[in-house]
């Protein structure tokens, strides 16, 4: 009887063995994936071109993925004060999701972004795109700016950085025209 429980001892010994083989090329390539990605929290990044500061990012946490294309995740959200020559505050650009990739320099923006220029102008829209290199923002989704009289509407939008020159691409919505030679 003792024969038999070692020989069944033996024999789950000899399968733990066997079924505990490591492929080291399998543990690598595990471990290359868990460290294709960076974690920051806290994080505050100051932009600049040609030796002056342009813009201030903040955000609660980040994640630079290092995996080709490598690109840095703001998923649970940023805000980025973007300045003049003088570090005065030009506009103010908050958004739920970016994503930066470092190849081109663009960042894709989306959930509920806002950008507010100093004259108070509003955009709301739910995707833009951060051209950091032409210093542009570039939408081709549903628009809408609030001014302090009125209310614009539309599809697309092309603006400078500091939101104080934009054209809606496409404009929808109620229009009231003033024209000059009618109020007489």
């Amino acid at each position: 009887m003792n024969n038999i429980i070692a020989r069944i001892a033996l024999f789950f010994s000899l399968l733990t063995i066997v079924a505990c083989e490591n492929d080291i090329n399998a543990i690598m390539n595990m471990d290359k994936q868990l460290a294709a990605v960076e974690e920051g929290k806290d994080i505050e990044s100051m932009y600049s071109q040609t030796g002056r500061v342009k813009a201030k990012l903040t955000a609660p946490t980040m994640l630079r993925h290092l995996k080709p294309p490598v690109f840095v995740e703001f998923n649970t959200g940023l805000k980025v004060l973007f300045y003049n020559d003088t570090l005065g505050v030009e506009s103010t650009l908050t958004a739920r999701y970016g994503k930066y990739f470092e190849n081109d320099a663009n960042v894709f923006l989306k959930d509920h972004v806002v950008v507010i220029n100093k004259k108070g102008e509003r955009l709301d829209c739910e995707e833009l795109n951060w051209d950091s290199k032409q210093q542009k923002f570039l939408s081709n989704k549903p628009v809408r700016i609030s001014t302090v009289t009125d209310t614009l509407y539309g599809t697309g939008l092309e603006s400078n950085q500091d939101f104080s020159d934009y054209t809606i691409l496409h404009p929808s919505g109620p229009f009231v025209i003033q024209d000059s030679t009618m109020m007489q």
